[in-house]
């Protein structure tokens, strides 16, 4: 029987869909609970919702059969909010005396969680120790709720007796030591391990290096790692637990890459940080362990001001094949909102550095935060341009745009609750959690206007930069005209006879396409820019704003659409276009945030002020 062992209490532990198909992240957090409630002398089953997919039908019937004491829920992103309000539903219909847990990043929403979801306890910041603590109260105490002793468990939310939202403060982090202890044989028995060990030729980044080819190198596959968790910097379009910054020994690092290398014959490694190197004694001792190992290797999360040539270089000797930053933006003023603590100067030396050393990136960029213009995307333009004409490809492979998302626990949040965009009650937020719930960053439909410009114009920028971008590298590179069959299939086909423009694209896609087929990054797929740019850049502005047109006008409902047209009108006929000065939008979202007018909002403001 899963739970302690000579103890009833029966112990599942589940994921939830973060993204519309399976990532290949594996689900580090709730492995490491796992194993910290088995070393408690717990027998927890583990239900790796997100890798296997099962039905709703599927799960109801797992939870049905298994009838647990005890359901903890590891929800890593707050757009799992509507599978998890879903969940709990149904666990109070099939298991009505189960315990459920939440952990993750959406408890940044508890409030919300615990009154309208359901959910009796939520798990605040790094679970491994609070959910050791709140076991063994469960364990001796059952379902009824002790104030008292539960308010010696740090890291704990709920709702008291007298209807107020409890927070118990912030538990200790773990020695860098004990931080994501993976043991990946539990994917092989609860997950699909396949999601996890993959085929690295699937990638562009390993693909375009020569290295990836090398005779020894046949047949060997890719495996997940971090080096660190949390991160130097504290962006205000950004959430997490952890503060502070932890790099993991390199001894244990080099110890988790060999069994990686011993169990799945793993030679490729992505380490998807939030911080890479920053800890430059870390960086030191891990160029010169890993290269030893012969792998080859990505990292993700890097900082713009971490890097110098010399040390990228030395990083590619090590293993080292693409690396990603957060460039964000082209504008001063944007990344001073962003709390970026990086210039535009920075951003240009990390791309010309990374192209002098052989290194494969993509450039991300953030558009829409609240005080960005036309101005700012104007220097964002002229960045993109200066950073991708040096590429060996056209930017569109190589340039990733999105829209900010506002995430519960961040500044930017607190900045749509404070201007009433996504409403002032717990209702009217659940509403935003759920429309937001199981979708890519990628995904537009969801788009809230944060800035003072119209609706339209903001939805134009991406077609902006990347227009401007192509253009640029075309001059640059002198490169011909396409053939004029592709304005006919870009701009005809693909809209009026899609099933010609599906048969001829499938017939062209090749593996460097397999970032635009969704997950991290928004690469825009197809010819159009290289089409547009060729031929129709003198008439640029009228035939960019009627394909943005066109394209709303079939997506919105009729009415939405003219009023979105009215107030691009509207617009463009008055002459303020906004903007915060580059002040840091945590400092602006301080200096307006009301008081706390209740025990459960004065629980709830250090949640929504995030670390």
């Amino acid at each position: 029987m899963a739970g302690r062992k000579g103890d009833p209490m029966k112990i599942v532990l589940c994921t939830t869909p973060i993204r519309p198909v399976p990532t290949d992240y594996p689900p580090f957090g709730s492995m490491a609970i796992v194993n910290a409630l088995r070393r408690e002398g717990f027998d927890p089953r583990f239900y790796d919702i997100d890798g296997l997919r099962p039905s709703q039908a599927e799960v109801e019937a797992s939870f049905r059969e298994w009838n647990p004491d005890v359901v903890a829920v590891s929800a890593v992103v707050s757009t799992a909010y509507g599978y998890v309000k879903w969940l709990c539903g149904m666990l109070r219909r099939a298991c009505p005396n189960a315990t459920i847990v939440v952990g993750g990043n959406l408890a940044a929403s508890a409030e919300i969680l615990h009154r309208l979801a359901g959910v009796d306890y939520c798990v605040i910041g790094e679970g491994e120790v609070i959910a050791r603590n709140l076991f063994r109260h469960l364990a001796s105490r059952g379902r009824a709720k002790d104030e008292a002793a539960l308010r010696k468990i740090p890291g704990l939310s709920f709702i008291n007796q007298a209807g107020e939202l409890v927070f118990t403060g912030y538990e200790l982090p773990l020695p860098a030591a004990e931080v994501f202890e993976p043991d990946y044989t539990l994917l092989e028995t609860s997950s699909k391990i396949g999601h996890f060990i993959g085929d690295p030729r699937i990638r562009p980044d390993f693909l375009q290096d020569a290295r990836t080819h090398e005779p020894h190198r046949r047949g060997k596959a890719m495996g997940t790692l971090v080096t660190a968790k949390g991160c130097v910097a504290r962006c205000t379009f950004c959430h997490r637990w952890d503060k502070g910054y932890r790099a993991i020994p390199v001894e244990t690092l080099m110890r988790r890459i060999r069994d990686l290398k011993q169990r799945y014959n793993v030679g490729f490694i992505q380490f998807t940080d939030e911080n890479f190197g920053s800890d430059k004694r870390h960086l030191e001792e891990f160029i010169e362990a890993v290269s030893k190992e012969d792998i080859l290797y990505i990292v993700g999360g890097v900082r713009v001001r971490s890097v110098t040539l010399e040390l990228l270089r030395r990083l590619k000797k090590s293993g080292l094949v693409a690396l990603y930053y957060g460039m964000e933006s082209g504008s001063e003023e944007v990344l001073g909102v962003m709390e970026k603590k990086a210039s535009q100067k920075d951003n240009e030396n990390a791309v010309r550095w990374t192209h002098e050393a052989g290194l494969y990136t993509i450039y991300q960029l953030v558009l829409g935060m609240p005080g960005e213009n036309e101005e700012t995307i104007r220097s964002t333009i002229d960045f993109v341009c200066r950073a991708t004409e040096i590429l060996p490809e056209a930017p569109v492979a190589r340039v990733s745009v999105n829209y900010i998302q506002a995430l519960p626990g961040t500044p930017v949040y607190e900045f749509a609750r404070q201007k009433g965009l996504i409403g002032r009650s717990l209702e009217d937020e659940e509403r935003y959690l759920v429309s937001i719930s199981d979708i890519e960053a990628s995904d537009d439909t969801k788009f809230i206007n944060y800035t003072d410009c119209d609706y339209l114009t903001v939805q134009s920028w991406r077609k902006w930069i990347l227009l401007e971008a192509t253009h640029n590298y075309r001059k640059k590179h002198r490169l011909p005209a396409p053939p004029l069959s592709e304005l006919w299939f870009e701009f005809f086909c693909k809209r009026f006879w899609p099933s010609a423009y599906a048969r001829r694209t499938s017939s062209l896609a090749d593996v460097r396409n397999d970032y635009t087929k969704g997950g991290y990054f928004n690469l825009q797929a197809g010819v159009q820019y290289q089409v547009l740019s060729a031929y129709l850049y003198p008439l640029r502005g009228p035939v960019l704003w009627g394909w943005l047109f066109f394209d709303e006008f079939r997506r919105l409902p009729l009415r939405e659409f003219l009023s979105h047209a009215l107030d691009h009108l509207s617009y463009r006929l008055k002459r303020f276009r906004g903007g915060m000065g580059g002040v840091s939008l945590r400092k602006t979202v301080e200096a307006t945030n009301p008081r706390p007018e209740s025990p459960s909002e004065e629980a709830m403001a250090p949640l929504r002020a995030g670390r």
